[in-house]
């Protein structure tokens, strides 16, 4: 399986000495991807699959003359000879009468074997054939399911990030709150506000507080879900510390054409055709070349091998051509055959529209990620201008605490927001990298 992949830019995991367990710590996307590859049982199950391909080739190429056949040894020992009955008049008897006479000996040492070679099969040549297509099917195959591991793996990397950020931007919340308690504590104390006022700042604080509590154990979702996508141990202990940029994009990333799955479907339609012609080719005739050699020793003394007797051997060659008769099953099998061919054909030409497609819609997710993350970032800075605005003008009397608690979840609101637009930038961009790596 040839997969291009570029060096990466940072470094990979790193390990770290815990109390119980080792930790590891990823720094950048790329660098849990790349662990991922040694970790993912459908990755490892995906090599098995193709090892176990390449192994049914060499079984396909044995099923073009299909040799078959058998030795045998046998010993008898015949406890009751066989009576027969001979004109007397042989033996000077009377004519018209019989005389029973017994034949055959007690003893007989038989060794044969035969072999049956086909020299006409249209079917194992077509079997060859689709083995080799199951082996560029598989490797095929694996491209894809890397592909879409490392897409979901990204975006739980940056749901993960994501919610670091929110993390840390909550914390200063937390902290703005307090701060935004204790002004409306002091007014009050001052006699300035009604104990409602207290009260809403107070609710404020806890749904803040209480914000942070939920991401955290969000975090922690996501944490289990990344695990179970790339097949992490519960014991397993790991971090994201990202290290990117939230803040700052690189030009525009060249998106490059990716043809994966529609190679991957004509692999599916080329099988299917084959599996079809298969199955007419079981109809056809074979002709075969049949050869068969028997030794036998006749004995009466009872000797398993009897050096004084003689062997008698005897063969026979020949050629054999078989017509088979075609069954109800044989007929039903070879249309089904058909129909799956003609639903792989149309599929490929859907896969093909799809992969024609891919890359303008690549483009399109980038720059609409990118275009909220921008309008965000200006959402924000205004926001956070209005709240301070507001903060001052409550400290000074001259707005209410109503409206400073509008501004301040505002302000909140839209750092979410920012943070999340930009990394669905990054996200975007990481998948664009993918698509560029596996094909």
């Amino acid at each position: 399986m040839k997969i291009k992949i570029k060096a990466f830019v940072t470094g990979s995991f790193i390990f770290l000495s815990g109390s119980v367990h080792a930790q590891k710590i990823f720094t950048s996307v790329d660098s849990l991807l790349n662990y991922s590859v040694s970790k993912s049982i459908s990755v490892q199950s995906g090599y098995i699959r193709l090892d176990q391909a390449k192994k049914a080739k060499l079984a396909a190429i044995l099923s073009v003359p299909d040799p078959t056949g058998n030795t045998t040894f046998s010993y008898t020992h015949n406890t009751k000879l066989p009576v027969s009955l001979f004109p007397s008049e042989a033996f000077g008897g009377q004519a018209g009468t019989y005389k029973e006479v017994q034949t055959g000996v007690p003893y007989v040492t038989n060794f044969s074997n035969d072999i049956n070679i086909k020299l006409f099969n249209l079917t194992g040549w077509e079997n060859l054939k689709m083995s080799k297509l199951n082996i560029e099917s598989n490797a095929s195959e694996n491209k894809l399911t890397l592909k879409e591991l490392w897409e979901n793996i990204a975006t739980s990397y940056y749901n993960i990030v994501s919610l670091q950020e929110q993390l840390t931007s909550t914390v200063q919340n937390v902290a703005i709150s307090d701060s935004l308690l204790a002004i409306t504590k002091n007014k009050y104390n001052a006699g300035l506000i009604k104990q409602q006022d207290v009260n809403d700042a107070n609710v404020n604080n806890l749904t803040t507080r209480e914000n942070k509590n939920q991401i955290e154990y969000l975090i922690k979702q996501q944490y289990l879900a990344l695990k179970i996508l790339c097949d992490i141990p519960e014991k397993e202990d790991i971090q994201i510390a990202n290290k990117l940029s939230l803040t700052e994009f690189d030009t525009k990333p060249f998106v490059e054409y990716n043809n994966v799955a529609f190679a991957n479907s004509v692999l599916k339609e080329k099988i299917a055709l084959s599996n079809w012609k298969q199955q007419k080719y079981s109809k056809y005739p074979a002709l075969s070349f049949f050869q068969s050699s028997t030794s036998q020793q006749n004995n009466t003394s009872g000797k398993l091998f009897d050096s004084s007797v003689k062997w008698y051997p005897s063969s026979y060659i020949g050629l054999k051509l078989s017509i088979p008769f075609p069954s109800s099953n044989t007929m039903s099998q070879t249309s089904k055959a058909k129909y799956d061919y003609l639903l792989a054909q149309k599929n490929t030409e859907q896969q093909k529209i799809k992969s024609d497609l891919q890359v303008r819609q690549i483009y399109t997710d980038y720059d609409k990620a990118l275009s909220q993350a921008t309008a965000n970032k200006e959402i924000y800075l205004l926001r956070k201008e209005n709240y301070q605005k507001y903060l001052n003008l409550y400290t000074e009397g001259q707005a209410s605490l109503e409206q400073t608690l509008n501004k301040f979840n505002e302000m909140v609101s839209s750092h979410y927001n920012l943070v999340s637009s930009q990394v669905t930038v990054l996200n975007a961009k990481t998948k664009i990298d993918i698509n560029n790596r596996i094909k």
